[in-house]
């Protein structure tokens, strides 16, 4: 029963928005405005000149009248992420890149040791932060570098005392989450970190199996200028064990990092990524090994949506017994357990519904949970973190479309030179398992970039100590999408 109403150091050498009471503060005040007299606005006068610019302005550049042109690609110039709710930190990089920097938020003192432009660092993320609700906020600049950032490691026994290896996450306009929970024995906790030097306001949604639940304070919620809020769920709403959670930056620069703990009958800990926006194809890679194993399926529209499962193993696609069909009425959240029939993997899950949805599973063996979350495709370069407490990964990759694909798999060194090479066939409608130690050597090597020209999905499965954590694949932030313009004719 939910308890809340339902309705810069230098480098060292060598989609759909789900209905929701948001609103504009700026429009809600003009609506309250009254309408009075005075002295007459001099911005018609001003009209005619401000047309004949637009008009100049639009002879000069356009957009190109080819709608088949591609998008260019940018290299990024800067990348900034936040930190936050692991005991470990590894940090690094596509290529070197010109400076970096970690400051303590809220504080702003700058943190030396933890992060290097031209290098992979491993460091201790909780001695960094110390005690209180805190992050650390990472600022790498140059041309096209991708840093990146991931926390590491075994968390105690208050929270789940599991595996985590997460990427620290950037700025998001929209974050969705099915599955995480606000009782005693499971429980969910939002680190919202603003990135920016102005407030930052966001909206939490939540949806439970009953129906919406009326999140107390998630609406309108204020992360102050460099600071860092954390939101535990029960304090929106106490005593779901399931919940849709869907996080929107209203103003501001925000980073959400989501951490899923279990301290019930299946124990563990699993930072669970932001997922993609509701979608009527949902892909979850990385499904392996039986334990305890639930899907989780939100439908945040005003339809019952009507989904089957398809799973994707190595052999090819089918359909399980008992997974045709899963109704989930609107504006709620379901979460059924995947039969035997699913097998043992490694797999991917393909969810295909009638109304757009957002869904994750979850795997809880051995003492501990991980979590698999749809974050879609990559082109690119996505990196994954080797050696240390997190150990050696195997990769789970899955080709679900109707052709195979090839994925390059790099070994890197700390400095980023390449130690080792391997290329890896997907075949169409399938999952394959990488031992990444039988593939590569990786002696020295501390991350592994997997280069990919799209359509395959992936996550890094890491075990260490009988515990185990998920890390879905996601490309590094090199460049960034953006429309071509050209001179006018």
């Amino acid at each position: 029963m939910s308890g809340g109403r339902r309705v810069e150091r230098q480098p060292s050498r060598g989609p759909r928005r789900a209905p929701g009471r948001r609103s504009s503060a700026a429009g809600d005040a003009a609506r309250r405005r009254p309408r009075t007299g005075g002295r007459r606005s001099g911005l018609p006068a001003l009209l005619p000149a401000l047309a004949a610019l637009l008009v100049l302005l639009a002879a000069l550049v356009g957009t190109s009248d080819d709608p088949g042109e591609a998008p260019r690609a940018v290299p990024v110039q800067e990348t900034r992420y936040a930190c936050a709710g692991g005991p470990g930190l590894v940090t690094g990089q596509v290529e070197a890149g010109r400076s970096a920097s970690a400051r303590l938020s809220p504080g702003g003192d700058e943190v030396a040791d933890v992060v290097d432009p031209a290098r992979w660092v491993r460091s201790d993320l909780a001695r960094a932060l110390g005690r209180g609700d805190r992050s650390l906020v990472v600022t790498q600049r140059g041309e096209g570098s991708g840093g990146v950032g991931f926390v590491t490691g075994v968390l105690g026994a208050a929270r789940g005392d599991g595996l985590v290896v997460g990427r620290c996450p950037g700025v998001v306009d929209d974050a969705w989450y099915a599955g995480l929970g606000s009782a005693q024995r499971h429980l969910g906790v939002l680190v919202l970190t603003n990135l920016s030097q102005t407030p930052a306001v966001l909206d939490v949604t939540l949806w439970s199996p009953e129906g919406p639940v009326d999140a107390v304070g998630g609406e309108g919620l204020v992360v102050e200028a460099g600071s860092t809020r954390t939101v535990r769920l029960s304090d929106l709403a106490a005593g779901e064990d399931v919940l849709g959670v869907h996080v929107a930056r209203r103003r501001g620069a925000v980073a959400v990092a989501a951490l899923d703990t279990s301290t019930g009958s299946a124990q563990g800990s699993e930072l669970v990524s932001p997922m993609a926006s509701p979608s009527r194809r949902v892909v979850l890679a990385g499904l392996v090994g039986r334990g305890t194993r639930t899907l989780s399926v939100l439908n945040p529209g005003e339809t019952t949506a009507r989904a089957r499962v398809e799973v994707l193993g190595p052999d090819g696609t089918f359909a399980p017994e008992g997974l045709d069909e899963v109704r989930v009425r609107p504006g709620s959240v379901t979460r059924v357990s995947l039969p035997g029939s699913v097998g043992d993997g490694p797999a991917a899950l393909r969810v295909v519904s009638d109304e757009p949805v957002v869904a994750s599973a979850s795997v809880a063996s051995d003492g501990d949970l991980s979590v698999l979350e749809d974050v879609g495709d990559w082109t690119g370069g996505a990196l994954v973190p080797v050696g240390g407490a997190v150990g050696e990964p195997d990769l789970l990759l899955t080709a679900p479309g109707d052709a195979g694909r090839t994925v390059v798999v790099e070994g890197r060194g700390p400095d980023l030179a390449r130690r080792d090479r391997a290329e890896v066939s997907v075949p169409a409608g399938s999952t394959v398992r990488v031992d990444l130690g039988r593939v590569l050597d990786l002696d020295g090597v501390s991350s592994v970039l997997v280069r990919s020209d799209g359509g395959v999905v992936g996550a890094a499965q890491y075990t260490a100590g009988g515990r185990q954590a998920s890390l879905a694949l996601q490309a590094a932030p090199v460049d960034v999408l953006t429309p071509r313009v050209r001179p006018a004719p």
